[in-house]
């Protein structure tokens, strides 16, 4: 059996942009920083608990507090909430990704996972948004640490649990963003990049090789599930 992995936000749902404006909100309430550069590619780990350290270290000179760090947690999961009611085409799925997920789940012999720098809350406030059906599917989050390997190795760990196996023959990793090339490269896992344009270039440079705009022809995501390679270490750039 074989294995695909897949990010969310800007890979199954299209919330990078609402993500970014209820994550720096959310900070301006609690902490009155009013200014935050969300280029994550300056970021050692892009995921929430990464990110969220990272500020802190540049703005307080410390990492947070555990309960700062939950409310944090807490107020983007409600200020999503708040914005999907405003605003539910920010919550749109990547185009194909429901139906992609359809016929995925009738072949026998691909499994799947998720794997995702949000935090859980968040994570299935918009997953639930796009009617993404992610119900029993093993998952890594941000809970799981603030490295992007350490959460997708929580995933392909639930995973082989969940599904009751021993290893997979192939694990796919399927991201967005030069961060989850440099993920699946450190991890020795085949890469599909959901990306067009700059983007897509972004993460050619980055090492990836198997690009795809989005999922809608899902024979041709199929296809890159067995072309996909590993990335290459050499091309991709070292984060500042």
């Amino acid at each position: 059996m074989k294995l695909v992995i897949f990010d969310i936000d800007g890979t199954l749902t299209q919330t990078s942009r609402v993500d970014a404006i209820c994550y720096t909100r959310a900070m301006a309430e609690l902490h009155a920083l009013l200014e935050i550069d969300t280029n994550w590619e300056n970021c050692p780990h892009v995921s929430d608990s990464g990110v969220t350290q990272y500020i802190f270290q540049q703005r307080f000179g410390r990492g947070p507090h555990s309960h700062e760090e939950e409310a944090i947690k807490s107020r983007l999961t409600d200020l999503l909430r708040e914005h999907h009611l405003m605003d539910p085409r920010s919550f749109a799925e990547v185009s194909g990704a429901r139906e992609m997920l359809g016929l995925l789940s009738q072949k026998c012999d691909w499994l799947k996972a998720i794997a995702t720098g949000c935090w859980q809350p968040s994570a299935e406030v918009k997953l639930g948004a796009a009617r993404i059906d992610y119900k029993d599917v093993p998952s890594g989050f941000a809970e799981d640490g603030i490295a992007r390997e350490t959460i997708v190795s929580a995933a392909i760990s639930r995973s082989l649990t969940s599904y009751q196996r021993k290893d997979f023959s192939r694990i796919v990793s399927v991201g967005d963003g030069i961060w989850d090339v440099r993920t699946a490269a450190n991890l020795g896992l085949a890469f599909i990049g959901i990306a067009d344009d700059a983007r897509a270039d972004a993460l050619r440079r980055a090492g990836a090789k198997c690009i795809i705009p989005d999922f809608k022809d899902p024979d041709r995501f199929f296809d890159c599930l067995e072309e996909a390679e590993i990335p290459d270490r050499s091309e991709s750039p070292s984060p500042a």
